[in-house]
């Protein structure tokens, strides 16, 4: 909450309202309403921007239905906190993930309050105080105003709706069976009555009203009452009266007074005949000496203790993150709100030296800290569970379960409300939270300012300089574990050096040995060892095959290929890895490992023999390769004859239907395309190391990646000479060609390309003569050389068409028409160009056809045509949305705002506009001339 603003109370046990200082807050429109009430349901946890979409409009959800969670979220942020600055981040309404989180003060809720009073008045029933229970039951009661959600609608609030009717009537009748207890049958008769009346099947009901009718001494009204309930049930439901009904019923026939079949509840606190001592465990090992760069995790914990009785929360994460650290700070930081105690067990789920506990010794444990003698524990472990749950059910404590790893290793620990637990695991533990709706609290690697304050407090060091504690923070990846052993060999090392330190870590062979201890426990290589023992024999496999592949994250296609596994067995396996806490998602369908993890599963592969090696590698160049083809084969732009033939052709791949499929495919794989082509460079792999920077060409052009497409063909042309392969050497030479004319280098592109040119004519390669033409005349056009150029464009065209290679020919023709376009020769150009249109057209070349039309409406504009100018530039347009080829689409909005600007029309400014923010999206030169003629543009309407 801002401050200096009164505290916000929340009411949905009647009329949804918040309130400060005694005024309704304005909560907006209805489905804003709505959208608060299920943060506010969520009692203290995250709730995904999917669970509100699906509780706010059921099955009729609108497709803006994001974008009107944002604004609704956005308006409560403002009613909520309406002094708080426009760009401070919001304390009350928070993001969270892909979701958000409501954080509500202790006691604001009215639910809260509620469940809270109802757990006092039960803890006071067991202590035999039946009077303060009625009071505080009373008390829990009043808070229901109406009908509880009040002004919201749909099917997910009237089920949260009856739910709630429901707990309050449950409520309600255990405050009847305390009033009787207590002798307040004569004051509950007209209230029990109403209930039975709104509520007539409910047999409970009715045998609270007879006995207190009996107590009332209306023995008469309690038989007809009676008579009253059978016959609505007989009628309603066809069925007889219940046991605990008919029971009360014949105690009321024989003038008996009837109580509860249970035992009766003391109405004074009763002492043992002897004292008997209670125990309170207090089994908590040491807490940390501190924890940093954790406050968001111990926030979360602290708003799902509060907003849930009895909650079990899960902590995970992966293997040295600190996952016991922060569980037990937080532990003892909440320990004095469970009064009866704290039990602690290790299991040792992951400790490479003990085999994990079994249930049946920890249910011992348990029982022993309880005060149970050894001799009365029960034999069986269900006996011990019950047991356990018997002695826990009234008591309020905290139970911490370290390092689990299955659950079925839990189910029969966990005690019931209102005791809290906490249990540490490096795997997500689904079904922990599909049974008892465990509250996840993941951890990841800390921010580098809390990983340099670990690094600075353990070492301890006044000599160390920032830099270097950065350094190593990075070099650590974050991991707590690993921070910590480097800090730690600082601390007991005075003469060594953080520089000499960080020089060991960034050797990635020696750097998880770097971060060991002289006992060879507690070290990251066993901390990772110890999960990856935990795992089934494939994901366990396919870790150390992981490790071979060279990019920053991948997909269950390519681990299908490389570990020749189907891609379903591969989809399983990376989900058993990440739910280790081994891997992480980075998106759906795509999985990493952090730093750490990745050298160690490249420590890994290292320990692979040489054959499977090699095998592995290979498998994944011919998957990178075969996808490739098929995806550059999907773009609108020719790709000359040369063919790809992985040896291997994978099993599944993605379904690519469409150039938009291709770009998106490329655009998500092309870090690993680029580092899969260099590592095939750096390994030998001579075929790969060319043919995959070729299937990358049009994508990086169509990019407009000039740096990267001449980086790596640079490094094919080698692997093209080692092969002494003249077709490969000839399209390396070219794309080394087209890269460096693209980046304004021209003589080194002439160079080149005229090598590209010796190449073709030595092998009497017709078709490869016209493109090397081509392109070299378009270089000279570059360096103002239009004579030559021209020269080169004729003989191109004269070559391509007695090669009957319509592409170039049509290149050659284009090409021929820009030079004369620039030269403003316009009606000597536009036949060449119409000529190029068409054959470009034929042969399906998309991206020729956009730059074409966008060519003729330059000499259409110049020449005074303006209506065919502004058709060809829509055209233009329209062809490279179809060729989804961002550059096109841009050269064709800054066409067609060069045509509105003359006409003098609304719309320049925007086209110009959309032509900047592609060009400047694709790091394209053109950027520049864009930005300028906009601001030309905008300095004219201003003046």
């Amino acid at each position: 909450m801002t401050h200096g603003e009164e505290p916000l109370r929340y009411e949905v046990l009647g009329l949804l309202r918040v309130v400060r200082a005694g005024q309704e807050v304005d909560l907006g429109a209805a489905k804003q309403r709505a959208v608060l009430a299920v943060l506010l349901l969520a009692r203290g946890t995250p709730v995904s921007r999917g669970q509100i979409i699906e509780a706010v409009w059921g099955d009729n959800v609108p497709s803006s239905a994001v974008n009107l969670v944002q604004t609704y979220v956005a308006g409560l942020r403002r009613a909520l906190e309406p002094a708080r600055a426009r760009r401070a981040p919001a304390e009350l309404l928070t993001s969270v993930g892909d979701g958000y989180l409501m954080r509500v003060d202790p006691g604001a809720l009215d639910l809260d309050v509620f469940e809270r009073q109802v757990l006092l008045a039960n803890r006071l029933r067991a202590a035999g105080d039946l009077a303060g229970a009625a009071v505080e039951l009373d008390d829990a009661l009043a808070l229901f105003r109406a009908e509880p959600l009040g002004g919201v609608s749909g099917l997910f609030f009237d089920v949260e709706r009856g739910r709630l009717v429901e707990r309050r009537l449950a409520v309600l009748e255990e405050r009847a069976e305390l009033g009787l207890a207590i002798g307040q049958g004569p004051e509950l008769v007209s209230q029990l009555t109403a209930v039975v009346a709104e509520h007539p099947l409910r047999e409970r009901g009715h045998g609270l009203l007879m006995r207190a009718l009996v107590q009332a001494g209306r023995q008469a009204e309690a038989l007809a009452a009676y008579r009253e309930a059978r016959g609505v049930l007989i009628e309603e439901l066809g069925v007889e009266p219940g046991p605990e009904l008919r029971r009360v019923h014949q105690a009321v026939l024989a003038g008996e007074s009837p109580e509860p079949a249970r035992a009766p509840v003391r109405t004074t606190p009763q002492a043992p005949a002897e004292p008997a001592p209670v125990t309170v465990p207090a089994q908590l090992p040491r807490a940390p000496v501190s924890l940093v760069g954790r406050d968001a995790e111990v926030a979360v914990m602290d708003a799902l203790l509060r907003g849930h009785d009895g909650p079990v929360l899960l902590v995970t994460g992966p293997a040295g993150v600190g996952k016991t650290a922060l569980a037990l700070h937080w532990a003892h930081r909440v320990r004095d709100e469970f009064p009866d105690g704290q039990l602690y067990v290790d299991v040792h789920g992951y400790d490479p030296n003990r085999e994990p506990l079994e249930i049946g010794e920890v249910l011992n444990r348990f029982l022993r800290a309880l005060g149970v003698p050894a001799g009365d524990t029960p034999v069986s472990v269900d006996e011990r569970s019950a047991l356990l749950r018997t002695l826990l059910a009234d008591r309020r404590m905290l139970v911490m379960l370290d390092n689990v790893r299955s659950s079925a290793d839990l189910l029969p620990l966990l005690p019931g409300a209102p005791s809290c637990v906490v249990v540490t695991s490096r795997r997500r533990l689904v079904g922990l939270v599909a049974q008892v709706e465990a509250k996840l609290v993941e951890l990841d690697m800390l921010d580098p300012d809390a990983a340099v304050a670990v690094l600075g407090r353990i070492a301890g060091r006044s000599d160390v300089e920032a830099h270097a504690l950065r350094e190593l923070a990075e070099l650590c990846d974050g991991l707590p574990l690993a921070l910590r052993i480097a800090a730690a060999r600082l601390a007991v090392s005075p003469k060594l050096r953080a520089a000499e330190l960080v020089e060991e870590l960034q050797d990635e062979h020696g750097r998880l040995a770097a971060l060991g201890l002289e006992d060879g426990e507690g070290t990251v290589r066993a901390a990772l060892d110890a999960s990856r023992r935990a795992l089934p024999a494939l994901p366990s496999r396919l870790l150390a095959i992981i490790g071979l592949h060279p990019g920053a994250d991948l997909t269950p296609h390519v681990v299908a290929a490389m570990g020749e596994v189907p891609l379903l067995e591969a989809q399983r396996s990376l989900d058993a890895l990440t739910a280790a806490n081994l891997l992480s998602v980075s998106e759906p369908g795509r999985h990493f490992a952090h730093d750490l993890v990745r050298v160690y599963t490249k420590t890994l592969a290292g320990e692979l023999s040489e054959p499977e090696r090699r095998a592995a590698t290979g498998r994944m160049f011919d998957y990178y390769l075969h996808c490739a083809d098929i995806a550059d084969g999907l773009l609108p732009i020719n790709r000359g004859s040369v063919l790809v033939a992985p040896e291997h052709r994978p099993v599944h791949v993605p379904a690519l239907s469409g150039a938009a499929d291709a770009m998106a495919w490329f655009d998500a794989e092309r870090a690993n395309l680029i580092a899969a082509a260099e590592l095939a460079s750096a390994t030998g792999w001579h075929v790969h190391a060319w043919q995959l920077p070729y299937t990358l060409s049009r994508y990086l052009w169509l990019r407009t990646e000039r740096e990267t497409s001449l980086r790596i063909t640079q490094a094919a042309l080698q692997a093209a000479i080692a092969l002494n392969d003249d077709d490969a050497r000839f399209v390396m030479q070219f794309n080394v060609g087209i890269a460096l004319l693209q980046m304004e280098r021209y003589d080194e592109a002439l160079h080149a390309q005229r090598n590209a040119l010796e190449v073709a004519r030595r092998k009497e390669d017709v078709h490869q003569q016209a493109r090397a033409l081509t392109t070299i005349a378009g270089t000279l056009q570059d360096m103002g050389r239009a004579e030559e150029a021209e020269t080169h464009y004729r003989e191109a065209m004269e070559i391509s068409r007695v090669a009957g290679s319509k592409w170039a020919e049509a290149n050659a023709h284009h090409h021929l028409g820009l030079l004369y376009l620039s030269g403003r020769r316009f009606d000597e150009a536009m036949p060449w160009l119409r000529v190029a249109l068409r054959m470009y057209h034929e042969v399906g070349e998309q991206c020729g056809e956009a730059a074409c039309h966008v060519d003729i409406s330059t000499a259409l504009l110049e020449t005074g045509d303006m209506e065919s100018a502004l058709s060809s530039a829509r055209t233009a347009l329209a062809v490279a949305c179809d060729a989804v080829s961002p550059y096109h689409q841009a050269l064709a909005h800054d066409r067609l705002a060069t045509v509105f600007d003359r006409l003098g029309a609304a719309g320049a400014a925007a086209h110009w506009q959309r032509a900047l923010a592609l060009f400047t999206e694709l790091g394209a030169p053109e950027a520049d001339g864009v930005r300028a003629r906009l601001a030309r543009a905008r300095a004219v309407t201003v003046g």
